[in-house]
């Protein structure tokens, strides 16, 4: 009984060990093994990276999609706004002219840019005697 206990436990540590001349050769193949697997890890763990880069350029694109999108409806709205002024601007600038081409209207022209030109007076000697 003692023998084949021994027996069961050379052949246990043999199989646990490997021989002498298969020694090297399993531990040259452990090696091997370990280093892929080693490899493996570092590919896993660079995708990984690489993927929540890439998720977080995504991010960063639609973001910038969204705001290319805001600006470009403000820029409409300006524009449209601009075309309503100048649209404004140019049926004052008609009235005026026709204003201006009466004798009346030259009179009219004079006296308004007379108490423009009398209220800046005032306001600056207003603000100058409160300043002192």
């Amino acid at each position: 009984m003692a023998v084949s206990y021994l027996k069961n436990q050379n052949q246990n540590r043999a199989d646990l060990f490997g021989s002498s001349s298969s020694s090297n050769q399993n531990s040259a193949y452990n090696r091997e093994q370990q280093t892929a697997l080693l490899y493996e890890q570092q590919n896993d763990l660079r995708m990984e990276e690489l993927a929540s880069k890439v998720s977080v350029l995504n991010r960063i694109t639609i973001d910038i999609q969204n705001e290319v999108h805001g600006q470009h409806a403000i820029l409409d709205q300006n524009s449209n706004s601009f075309s309503e002024f100048g649209t404004s601007f140019a049926t004052t600038v008609k009235k005026l002219n026709v204003m201006v081409s009466q004798k009346l209207g030259k009179s009219m022209c004079w006296m308004v840019s007379a108490i423009i030109i009398l209220f800046f007076i005032v306001y600056f000697i207003l603000t100058r005697t409160n300043s002192t």
